[in-house]
């Protein structure tokens, strides 16, 4: 019992020293906290934007593995009796790739499916600055000629 001999208490100095030092660590641990929710969305939107980016890829490679032509006027996927199509459509005011007048992709900067011999090059960008860039062949090797006319 001999360390309990002053029981006046706290003096207000003391009390205020606290609360400053409780205030002055409770105002970092917010700001880390708010700091790190930040950027856990950020990141976020970064993957669900590469995820809708590689999604697109894969539709437009199965797409591909399905058809034998391809028409750069109207960018469609088809057979040669037309029975398969796939159109993709870039809609610039509302920055969304539609296939088949169906919204796969949202807020892309730019989309471009240009035919180069057998091949076709894919150029997808996102409007934070990812962008995704591949060529793909045909497997038949005839996908980007002209559409042949039958003969008699």
């Amino acid at each position: 019992m001999w360390l309990i001999k002053n029981n006046r208490g706290f003096t207000l100095v003391e009390v205020l020293a606290a609360i400053l030092i409780l205030s002055i660590v409770s105002t970092i641990l917010f700001s880390i906290l708010v700091s790190s929710k930040e950027t856990n969305n950020k990141q976020l939107e970064n993957n669900d934007q590469l995820t809708e980016m590689s999604y697109v890829l894969k539709l437009i490679t199965k797409d591909m593995r399905k058809t034998i032509t391809y028409d750069p006027t109207n960018s469609t996927f088809k057979n040669r009796d037309g029975s398969v199509q796939y159109t993709y459509i870039f809609d610039t005011e509302k920055n969304t790739i539609n296939r088949n007048n169906e919204i796969i992709a949202t807020n892309i900067h730019s989309f471009s499916l240009t035919r180069i011999g057998d091949s076709i090059s894919i150029n997808i960008e996102s409007n934070n600055e990812h962008t995704i860039s591949t060529q793909l062949s045909f497997r038949s090797g005839d996908g980007a000629k002209d559409e042949e006319k039958p003969t008699k």
